[in-house]
């Protein structure tokens, strides 16, 4: 396995192409996100991001990239500053970092268990119905919220796979065994793990690869759908109306996409054939009143893993991201 050293060796066939880069975008933006942005609505011109995207962009500026680009260059592996280069471009390489399940993160793992999913994640089909009820999951944001790299960068990294996470931890100089290791070999266990039957999926470790997936299953004309909404959360609520959504057009399953822990952002994002949505109203009990609110749902066909042969449902919430093709 090649070694640290070696890594930031190989690493510098890429710092030319990135200085180059940043002298042609240069006069374009001042920081990283704006171009991040510009690449979006470079593919998704009708599709605004989302606010919980946009708070996940990257904070690096042009200089700071070319700065990091620069430090590069230098071949002993001491010279890396993985402090530093986590602190500046917002990601968390605290060793005691203990991330939580989230919706969805153990359901790409066939070997899963129900139990070892965050607490009412997934329900059954059966309670899509008017007067069913539900218990809805934890609905507060994620504590750990990390940036996504920019695509250049991201690609610099080595290899996203269980085969190079050595790698990955010298160059965080994160230890092995640590809380934030095991979640991060966890993590890229799920993402190289089988898929279900027609299902496609991948693991995006930039903004503008989540893009390239989605365009390449759904196109550019999509329509896609976020709840930040907390009412409700971790309790019993009662389904007040439910529609399925009948005018996607082609075909096409959405595309689901969950955020991964790791010290950078990694969203898996699959695509699973036969795959329903639902919209719900819900009515939620809060003290002596009670609140209606909406809500999304999106229903996969399982043949094995955490839903078995049924269908796993589960809401769109928090960091989640449900697209479709445009109604």
């Amino acid at each position: 396995m090649a070694t640290r050293s070696t890594f930031l060796l190989l690493l510098l066939v890429g710092v030319s192409a990135i200085i180059s880069w940043l002298h042609q975008v240069g006069a374009v933006s001042s920081n990283v996100a704006e171009l991040q942005r510009q690449r979006w609505r470079g593919k998704l011109p009708e599709v605004a991001i989302p606010q919980t995207l946009a708070a996940r962009l990257s904070p690096l500026s042009l200089t700071e990239l070319q700065s990091l680009a620069a430090g590069l260059k230098k071949i002993d592996a001491a010279s890396f500053a993985a402090h530093k280069f986590c602190g500046a471009a917002g990601l968390i390489c605290s060793e005691d970092v203990s991330f939580p399940a989230r919706a969805g993160s153990n359901f790409a793992n066939p070997n899963a268990e129900l139990g070892e999913i965050e607490e009412h994640v997934f329900f059954d089909k059966e309670e899509l119905r008017e007067s069913g009820e539900m218990i809805l999951p934890d609905l507060s944001p994620c504590k750990y919220l990390v940036s996504f790299l920019p695509s250049e960068l991201a690609q610099m990294m080595p290899p996203f796979s269980t085969a190079n996470v050595s790698q990955i931890l010298n160059l965080l100089n994160i230890s092995s065994g640590s809380n934030l290791s095991r979640s991060m070999v966890s993590t890229l266990e799920m993402c190289e793990a089988r898929g279900e039957e027609g299902e496609v999926h991948t693991c995006s470790t930039s903004v503008e690869g989540m893009v390239e997936f989605v365009v390449s299953r759904l196109g550019s004309d999509v329509d896609l759908f976020t709840d930040t909404s907390v009412v409700g959360s971790d309790q019993r609520v009662r389904v007040t109306k439910v529609s399925k959504r009948e005018n996607m057009v082609g075909g096409k399953p959405p595309v689901t996409c969950h955020n991964f822990a790791f010290p950078y952002g990694v969203s898996y994002c699959h695509s699973i054939k036969g795959s329903e949505v639902f919209d719900l109203q819900l009515e939620v009990v809060q003290g002596n009143e009670k609140v209606r609110r909406n809500a999304t749902a999106v229903c996969h066909y399982l043949s094995n893993g955490a839903g078995g042969n049924q269908a796993a449902c589960h809401p769109v919430f928090g960091e989640m991201l449900l697209w479709t093709p445009k109604a």
